[in-house]
């Protein structure tokens, strides 16, 4: 499950990179940053959603962090 929501999270930083790579390259004139931006809210999104599913479901439990006492 753990693979899965890094594979999703590597595409969304890629996409963001594609987007990037057409804002430089098309001096921000084409219509390929707002297609792969697009991609990019849809992906987090969706990702969003299946990690709350996934902790409704049982697949994946939360846990938050152990504070330790300073002093």
């Amino acid at each position: 499950m753990k693979y899965l929501i890094v594979v999703a999270l590597l595409f969304v930083i890629f996409s963001l990179g594609q987007a990037l790579f057409y804002l430089v390259k098309g001096k921000g004139q084409s219509q390929n940053t707002v297609k792969f931006l697009t991609v990019r809210i849809i992906a987090s999104v969706v990702l969003f959603l299946f990690i709350l599913l996934a902790m409704h479901l049982g697949w994946i439990q939360p846990h938050g962090t152990r504070m330790v006492p300073v002093g």
